[in-house]
């Protein structure tokens, strides 16, 4: 059972992060979607070296804006940006007011549109303001938090994936494979583990519960607003629910740090 969860966990490290295929095994037949229990640990996984980077650069006396700024720079070279690339589409789609059929058009578009950009800007301003404030409080326990938000964003990423139906057919998120409630409810229920753990080793049990509560309150919402926009959900609409639940899962912290 470990050795299966283990090769489930470089599986979804390949397809969140730019992680070498050759280090995981596909078994035929196996949809990504199967795997999804372990995105929170692949998530954990891939900030390590922006971790790393955050305690390393605020060692070396850069001030906490440099080195979060740093941290949030490397996470993203480790992913590919891959979700925040599905933010900005889904800012573009959304936020203009368009019918289903036209946002989704928009949203597989690849250039990025003013919503977009604004979405990408806000998403690194507040990744970057939330992670320094929590570098000034305490150095390890910010590395701790950004560990943690990876790990429950990613849970409820997962999550997300297994309560709506495909909005696009033939997407990447639907040829992945839709994963099962039972899936989709143990990823996010080890995504919460993690945070709480590691939330509460950092700045204690009371911001790590407010991170959980604010991260579960903005994945509420958000699925309320794909499922009347779209009637469903996309890959850019799950990279967009990473992003927004690492933010919120940061500011609970931050509130109490």
């Amino acid at each position: 059972m470990m050795r299966e969860f283990a090769d489930a966990t470089l599986r979804s490290l390949v397809f969140l992060t730019r992680f070498p295929s050759r280090f995981a095994s596909f078994p035929d037949g196996r949809s990504l979607g199967a795997d999804a229990h372990a995105f929170p640990l692949a998530g954990l996984l891939a900030a390590i070296p922006a971790a790393l980077v955050l305690i390393a650069a605020d060692a070396a006396g850069l001030s906490p804006f440099v080195a979060a700024t740093l941290a949030v720079g490397t996470l993203a070279l480790t992913t590919g940006a891959l979700h925040e690339d599905g933010l900005g589409d889904v800012a573009d789609g959304l936020f203009g007011h368009h019918e289903r059929e036209r946002a989704i058009a928009i949203m597989k578009d690849s250039r990025v549109g003013t919503y977009g950009a604004l979405a990408l800007i806000l998403s690194a301003a507040l990744r970057i303001g939330l992670l320094a404030q929590l570098v000034e409080a305490d150095r390890g326990g910010a590395a701790l938090a950004l560990l943690a938000a990876a790990a429950v964003s990613r849970g409820a990423m997962a999550w997300l994936w297994s309560v709506l139906p495909s909005a696009d057919i033939g997407g990447l998120a639907d040829r992945m494979g839709r994963p099962t409630a039972a899936v989709g409810l143990r990823a996010l229920a080890v995504g919460d583990g993690i945070f709480l753990i590691l939330g509460a080793l950092a700045f204690g049990i009371l911001p790590a519960f407010a991170g959980v509560a604010l991260g579960g309150i903005v994945l509420l919402w958000f699925r309320g607003v794909i499922w009347r926009r779209l009637g469903g959900q996309s890959g850019d609409c799950l990279g967009a629910a990473q992003q927004m639940t690492e933010i919120a899962a940061l500011l609970g912290l931050a509130l109490g740090a």
